[in-house]
């Protein structure tokens, strides 16, 4: 008895283990954040420790962590780090454009020279379409957002087929593309460069899920821990997603849409 309870547990520990191997971005983030605490801190040898162990954890440290980096080994001179950094974010496809800060560093020359090898590796490993696609979604979806809270304060009007056919289109855009490439992120898509700040920012997913749960469909419910394991979500949004909900009972947009045209527009 006490061998098949010891064989249990000594299964139960490599299960375990196998589960935290597999969520790849689980010591990522403290680390992270931990760099970020350092810099506010004024410990900028901390943060650099921090963020290169960030950075072991994974093939595909984030965008926004590289950009964050980067400045950070400017700052310390570190030049042969900065430029592992440039070539990274290159490779994930951010434009030479980005680098024109960077002209006077001793690493800046070479790796112009070496600038198209990078870019061939971008379109050799990563999803320019999708990346391309997505984009334009997350910018449809802000706008209709935008649009929605102008007519729910009654500075414009919208009929209750426009509500609905504009959270539609949204969501059965991200269907379609989610169908055929899995959930967006960045191993599949490489870098968001916005290019009116220079800046690498994160693709903000979590803001696109929230809309479309509030709009009453409940995408990837049960898969969003995976999701953050692998990097499309911060993990502070595991626990806001559960309670995301819109006026309706999550039955899909039509029904939501309908009972916020009731809520807002009912008494007229």
């Amino acid at each position: 008895m006490k061998k098949h309870i010891l064989l249990i547990l000594i299964i139960l520990s490599f299960t375990a283990k196998s589960i935290a191997q597999d969520c790849e971005y689980k010591e990522y983030y403290p680390l992270v954040e931990l760099a970020r605490k350092n810099y506010s801190d004024k410990n900028y040898n901390e943060v650099v420790k921090n963020l290169k162990i960030a950075f072991a954890k994974t093939e595909h440290p984030f965008g926004a962590d590289l950009h964050f980096a980067l400045a950070v080994a400017q700052k310390q001179k570190n030049n042969e780090w900065a430029e592992q950094i440039a070539m990274r974010l290159a490779k994930g496809g951010v434009p030479l454009q980005y680098f024109r800060y960077h002209k006077k560093s001793e690493w800046y020359d070479a790796f112009n020279a070496n600038f198209n090898t990078y870019s061939d590796y971008y379109k050799e490993n990563y999803n320019q379409e999708l990346r391309n696609s997505y984009v334009a979604l997350l910018n449809r979806d802000r706008e209709f957002n935008s649009t929605y809270h102008d007519w729910r304060t009654r500075k414009i009007e919208l009929t209750l087929d426009e509500l609905i056919n504009g959270a539609s289109e949204i969501i059965s855009d991200f269907d379609q593309m989610t169908d055929k490439y899995g959930f967006p992120n960045e191993k599949l898509m490489g870098y968001y460069y916005v290019r009116r700040k220079n800046s690498i920012e994160h693709y903000n997913s979590e803001v696109l899920i929230i809309h479309i749960y509030q709009r009453g469909v409940l995408v990837f419910e049960n898969e969003i821990d995976k999701i953050v394991c692998d990097g499309g979500l911060h993990p502070k949004y595991e626990e806001t997603l559960k309670k995301i909900r819109g006026f309706g009972n999550s039955t899909g947009v039509e029904q939501e849409m309908k009972v916020r045209y009731a809520k807002y527009r009912g008494t007229e």
